[in-house]
């Protein structure tokens, strides 16, 4: 936006609309040559708005939205309106929208504009906080449609991933008045189903808009594989910025200049794993001669993409290229139909921790070639995360500036090795051995069942590392003051896999007492035949530890039909009290949205303490059956169907409610649901300093009139999140969930080792 670059704070219906998404310029050739542009056409419509309601003041400079809120209200903090396109409607120029955290059905209207002096300002209160989602019944192409002039839209979240029926979106966040910013907002899994026409966010010309600014987003997972017609940005309108953002995994162009596009500068982004970064075009104009000239691209970062930056059809000869990172590009850096490239950085950024899908840290080393070698007059004053520009001698090339020392992410899991426990009686089991030997060290066992068999009381079973087929049962049991220790004498060296025609469905299934099973790994990944395992180490006997290990794909290929399976399960069935599971990675489990299939499971007494849990299908950890008294203290719990459900039911061996069982210390973050109490509870629970955020139908639901208490309800600031690889859920040193834990029911070591000490972070990592 020339006239009026405004850099916001970080902190801070009779016909339905008939959306015509067409590309133009190119089909779906590979050529970049041929990469095609983005044209919305609409009919005349009828607007989709509510209706007026005269109860509102048509005068107020603030609104306020929320999702308990009713369009019926005036729109004050105190009675908020519903929805963002009510608000839309009341809105006068000078308004700021506030919008608060929770999940908004998307596929609206806003048309209000505002003055030069009087914008109309839409924020989300807490930054991605406000969530839009795809509703029910999709009647439109276009998450958020604005025409109104001089209006900013600022950190809302845009998740077009859960698709349910109707129109697919083609489009997040489009904006088509004039002099708008799209700023702070997170975009994401837009047009992936069949190959669309469309992007991330658009501002477009078609109906006269001009001078549109794109500022410091997040934009990813945008079109499906191979659709040569979805951009994570596309602009074509002419004065406009694109500055600041990071954009990947888009199936064409991470930023797209067509149509009327002039005079448009594209500095400062981060782009990556898309199949053209940056494309400077002209063509099909709408309110123009559609030459694309005097547009400038400088100081980005793009990498691991087929083309780099190309010109398109119309250009002019004064457009700049300069002080652009080009690297692992597959076919061309560069391809200039008139332009000339200057000072081109051709080496890795050296980011912190690269993950091509995304997830990682795209923030830059000390030693990147990417720091200090931006142009100062093409620099923005802030960079991606809000701090200043220039930090050193110069700006830094991409979206984020470099401020200091280096992070340094430790990998994640991260297998510390777990004490030996030292017994009078040891046992030894190796792949190279023989289940006719005798179990000593120089003549170990084969399995680990037929060590079970001649367990005693007071026995470490020593498991050398190598790969074991699963599917056996151990049934020997310790007693009180003499337990029996299996034990895998490398950490997660010792690994359990399905057999060659697996005859059960489970990996490993304890029933003796007083028994640890300590460092293992159970990988369900391979199935070779057979039965598939319901449930990697699973005990039924009393006073058990589950302790250190890992566990995964468990379930995954299992057809969801009402029965139970979890990757690690602690049962009542057979009487069992007092299992604890402590210290485990657990994740990927069950196949994708399958209600009955758990990462942690436990129906009866004991505690949950200490754990990671990932994509698990229903509940990271579920308490049902006989479940009561149970610990769950400092897990992290994310991306999976729920985090946390407290509950009792369909009971074995007793008919009382779940009752004195203690949630505390737990991260809950990016689940659908977060903390839930379910069936027969009671009313001694307690729920206290939790970091519980980002779950997208509610955090926490509790009955009996239970509150929880000392909630943190704020980003975790993992070191490097991802729904989709490898997570590294350690906490930043900036982390919310820092010294905000209780002592109380707190381990005396974390999933590390390190010793837990007041002031307790919240989660699984000190």
């Amino acid at each position: 936006m020339k006239l009026s670059v405004n850099y916001l704070s970080q902190t801070a219906g009779a016909t339905a609309c008939m959306v015509l998404l067409a590309a133009c310029g190119g089909g779906q050739s590979d050529s970049a040559s041929q990469a095609p542009g983005m044209t919305l056409a609409a009919t005349t419509q009828v607007s989709d708005e509510p209706a007026a309601d005269a109860s509102y003041n048509a005068a107020a400079t603030a609104l306020y939205v929320a999702t308990t809120g009713a369009d019926s209200n005036p729109g004050t903090s105190a009675k908020p309106f519903k929805t963002i396109a009510r608000a839309a409607q009341a809105a006068t120029p000078g308004t700021v929208v506030h919008v608060a955290p929770g999940v908004y059905e998307g596929g609206f209207r806003t048309g209000t504009s505002g003055t030069p002096t009087a914008r109309i300002r839409y924020v989300s209160d807490t930054r991605w906080g406000a969530k839009i989602v795809p509703p029910a019944t999709s009647a439109n192409a276009v998450a958020w449609d604005n025409r109104g002039s001089y209006v900013d839209i600022d950190g809302f979240e845009v998740d077009g991933s859960a698709h349910k029926a109707g129109t697919r979106w083609a489009v997040g966040l489009y904006t088509a008045g004039s002099f708008g910013t799209v700023t702070n907002s997170h975009v994401h899994h837009v047009g992936q189903g069949a190959c669309a026409s469309g992007g991330g966010i658009g501002a477009d010309s078609y109906y006269k808009g001009a001078s549109n600014d794109v500022l410091a987003n997040v934009v990813h997972d945008i079109g499906a594989a191979g659709c040569k017609t979805m951009f994570g940005v596309f602009v074509n309108s002419a004065d406009s910025d694109v500055k600041n953002n990071l954009i990947y995994g888009v199936s064409q162009a991470g930023v797209q200049l067509w149509h009327d596009a002039a005079r448009v500068t594209v500095s400062h982004n981060t782009i990556f794993a898309a199949h053209t970064g940056i494309v400077v075009g002209g063509g099909d104009p709408y309110v123009s001669n559609g030459v694309n000239d005097y547009s400038r691209v400088a100081n980005n970062i793009v990498v691991d993409t087929q083309y780099g930056v190309v010109e398109q059809g119309n250009v002019g000869s004064n457009n700049t290229y300069t002080n652009n990172l080009m690297h692992q590009q597959t076919a061309y850096p560069y391809l200039l139909i008139k332009g000339v490239a200057v000072a081109t950085i051709a080496a890795a950024p050296q980011f912190v921790n690269y993950v091509r899908t995304g997830g990682g840290d795209y923030q830059l080393q000390a030693t990147s070639p990417a720091i200090d070698k931006g142009l100062a007059s093409d620099a923005t004053p802030t960079d991606l995360n809000g701090k200043a520009r220039p930090a050193g001698a110069g700006p830094d090339v991409g979206a984020y500036e470099f401020n200091g020392a280096t992070p340094t992410p430790t990998p994640n899991p991260n297998p510390a090795p777990n004490p030996v426990p030292a017994t009078p009686n040891n046992l030894y089991v190796s792949t190279t051995g023989s289940d006719s030997n005798s179990g000593a060290q120089g003549s170990p066992l084969r399995t680990i069942a037929r060590a079970s068999a001649l367990a005693k009381p007071n026995t470490t079973v020593h498991v050398a590392p190598g790969t074991y087929a699963g599917g056996f049962k151990t049934t020997t049991s310790g007693t009180a003051a003499g337990r029996i220790y299996y034990y895998s004498t490398t950490k997660w060296g010792a690994k359990i896999v399905p057999p060659a025609n697996s005859s059960n469905n489970i990996a490993w299934d304890n029933r003796g007492n007083y028994v640890d099973i300590i460092g293992f790994e159970v990988d369900g990944s391979k199935l070779q035949g057979g039965t598939v395992w319901r449930s990697g180490l699973y005990t039924g006997g009393s006073y058990d530890v589950i302790r250190g290990n890992r566990v995964h794909h468990i379930a995954n290929t299992l057809a969801c039909n009402g029965s139970g399976a979890s990757a690690i399960g602690v049962d009542s069935y057979y009487k069992g009290i007092k299992g604890d599971v402590i210290n485990n990675f657990v994740h990927d489990i069950g196949p994708a949205g399958c209600k009955y299939i758990q990462g942690i499971y436990v129906s009866t007494s004991g505690s949950v303490v200490g754990n990671v849990v990932y994509r698990v299908s229903e509940a990271a950890i579920h308490l049902w059956h006989d479940a009561t008294n149970v610990i769950i203290a400092n897990n992290t719990a994310v991306a999976s169907g729920t985090g946390i459900v407290v509950g009792a039911g369909d009971f074995y061996n007793r008919s009382a409610p779940n009752d004195n069982t203690h949630v505390v210390n737990n991260i809950v973050y990016d689940n659908r649901y977060g903390i839930t109490e379910q069936g027969s509870t009671g009313t001694h629970n307690t729920y206290r300093n939790n970091l519980v955020y980002q779950n997208s139908i509610y955090n926490i639901s509790l009955k009996n009139g239970l509150k929880a208490t000392g909630t943190v309800s704020a980003d975790p600031q993992f070191v490097s999140y991802t729904r989709t690889g490898t997570p590294d859920l350690h906490v930043r040193a900036s982390s919310p969930a820092k010294g905000k834990g209780t002592t109380d029911y707190a381990p005396a070591t974390d999933i590390e080792g390190k010793p837990v000490t007041a002031p307790v972070t919240i989660g699984a990592y000190q």
